[in-house]
């Protein structure tokens, strides 16, 4: 199974994110991805968004990029809140909160009782930065908040209430600045990871541009290029395939080391036919099939597979070996 949880910021990826995707180019980087997720509010309210994922196995990182607000970042005018993770009770486990009286970013675990850290992180204007968050559940709740690598506030709760991992993340965006009228902030480049470190990974993401070898199911290329699920592609006979180049940035430049490579579909399984469904890469004609995944019935499910070597030579990855053709297929 793939350590990948949640990846993307596009509105197909989260809740609440509808009409909030902009190309402002202050919000995002251009050798990772081509929009971000503009939001912009008074001072004392809150626009939230949201992303959910499967029930982790370790400790919980989530790793995105955060643009502070373009006025009056560095004040906060009333308590406020930045980030909040849920368990699958629905219950508090976590939160990232902004304080008055100091103007900074606050770790706070909410076990037992709601332990709050001491911070040393004030935001500047307008300033980008690469926000890292680790959640750790056991017999106590730990979190930590690293900015630009840095471990910046962090606190612990005992947990006897047996309170679970996250699986949901709340950006709030409550009291990030204390200017007089609406100021923009940004977020892009989101991930979630099951027991890996955020810290340093940076995830390029590339999209269908032209039909490959197979199209074997109906709905056309198209279906997959709008990031819109309410079009789709389809497949009536198990071991159908569909095949395509990508299209988009190809990350930073003078990188040539590669971590992993990951595919993320989004499906919904039907009343009949094929129940599951796979990614696949095609290298030099040979189709590398990852284990197929099962999707909801009832919604639209994240599906994902990752190859943290190059499956046709079983070395590393570079960026001269990445595949030019990879795809879906029914099972």
């Amino acid at each position: 199974m793939s350590y990948i949880l949640h990846l993307g910021h596009q509105t197909s990826d989260l809740s609440g994110a509808s009409g909030r995707i902009s190309t402002d180019a202050a919000g995002f980087d251009p050798t990772l991805d081509v929009n971000c997720i503009k939001i912009s509010t008074l001072p004392n309210a809150a626009m939230a968004f949201a992303a959910a994922w499967r029930l982790p196995t370790a400790d919980l990182w989530l790793g995105f990029r955060y643009v502070a607000p373009n006025q009056s970042a560095h004040l906060i005018g009333v308590d406020g809140m930045f980030l909040e993770f849920y368990d699958a009770a629905a219950r508090l486990v976590a939160q990232i909160r902004t304080r008055k009286d100091d103007d900074k970013y606050h770790a706070q675990a909410n076990g037992d009782a709601a332990v709050e850290g001491a911070s040393t992180f004030i935001a500047a204007i307008g300033q980008p930065y690469w926000i890292d968050v680790r959640v750790s559940v056991g017999a106590s709740i730990t979190i930590q908040f690293h900015v630009d690598g840095v471990l910046q506030s962090t606190a612990t709760a005992a947990n006897t209430a047996g309170k679970g991992r996250p699986v949901q993340c709340i950006w709030r965006n409550s009291a990030l600045h204390e200017y007089y009228t609406v100021a923009p902030c940004y977020y892009a480049h989101i991930a979630v990871l099951d027991g890996v470190s955020t810290i340093g990974r940076r995830f390029v993401r590339r999209r269908p541009d032209l039909i490959g070898a197979y199209n074997q199911m109906p709905g056309g290329i198209e279906a997959l290029k709008d990031d819109d699920p309410s079009t789709r592609v389809a497949s009536d006979i198990a071991g159908q395939r569909l095949s395509f180049s990508l299209t988009g940035p190809t990350g930073p430049a003078g990188v040539t080391s590669v971590a992993g490579v990951h595919l993320k579909q989004i499906a919904q399984a039907g009343s009949a036919g094929p129940a599951a469904m796979a990614g696949f890469l095609r290298i030099a004609g040979a189709d590398h099939d990852a284990a197929p995944g099962t999707p909801s019935p009832d919604l639209p499910t994240a599906l994902y597979a990752s190859w943290g070597v190059n499956p046709a030579t079983g070395l590393p990855w570079t960026s001269a070996t990445l595949p030019a053709e990879v795809g879906i297929v029914s099972a």
